[in-house]
């Protein structure tokens, strides 16, 4: 059951958040873990494998429910709310960018960018207005017309972080976003993450690479499913 609802002063905020997967065995995989993260914030979760840092990615994305506790997204608590209102919640208020690009092959980049918005009642020409209008964002407006075997793999990802932006989120959660990236795209991706938050965006970057988290302002450790340390720079 939802509690009452709290003031947007968070893009999230979780409190006390659980999760036990009953087994057999029983895995206490997060034990009451509590944080905000305010809106422009670039802040890196790192943990190793086993921390908790995925099952955390699945609940704060709300693809996962807690066992306990409370999360709220502007002010607005989604623990409790049906399955239909959560893929409300995560086609407006949540960008995703994983690992894998998960790009539609017989799609152009354009295309691609603008099926973000395909469930959100947007006109198809706005669609495609507002695409060509991140693409540019993230330095590929040239490319737009372009498949996605004729870019690279940073160019692939790239168009992902579009796509997880174009519907204006409250938040982007990243999950491991460099994982199949050269140094050199590394580098080039975590510079325009850093960008978009100077211009507004809020990111949640997950990730066990310490040298990624480099560049978050605020970096939280996980450890046996708890918050290990919670360190500003």
């Amino acid at each position: 059951m939802n509690l009452e609802n709290r003031s947007p002063q968070f893009a999230l905020e979780l409190k006390e958040i659980s999760k036990v997967y009953p087994g057999p065995p029983v895995v206490q995989a997060l034990s009451d873990v509590s944080m905000s993260v305010t809106h422009g914030e670039l802040l890196g979760i790192i943990g190793s494998s086993g921390s908790g840092k995925t099952t955390l990615l699945h609940i704060m994305g709300t693809l996962s429910i807690p066992s306990s506790g409370s999360m709220f997204i502007d002010g607005r608590n989604v623990v409790g709310m049906s399955d239909k209102q959560l893929s409300g919640v995560r086609s407006q208020q949540i960008g995703f960018v994983f690992q894998e690009f998960f790009l539609l092959p017989g799609f152009s980049a354009l295309e691609n960018v603008a099926n973000g918005l395909l469930y959100s009642g947007i006109p198809s020409d706005e669609r495609m207005e507002r695409a060509f209008e991140m693409l540019g964002r993230v330095g590929l407006g040239h490319r737009g017309n372009h498949l996605p075997n004729e870019l690279s793999g940073g160019e692939q990802q790239r168009v992902a972080v579009a796509r997880a932006l174009v519907h204006n989120p409250s938040f982007v959660l990243a999950d491991e976003p460099t994982g199949n990236l050269d140094s050199e795209n590394t580098a080039s991706l975590m510079e325009l993450f850093s960008t978009l938050n100077e211009e507004g965006t809020t990111v949640i970057l997950i990730t066990h690479d310490l040298e990624v988290a480099k560049s978050a302002q605020r970096k939280i450790t996980l450890r046996d499913g708890r918050v290990d340390s919670d360190l500003s720079r």
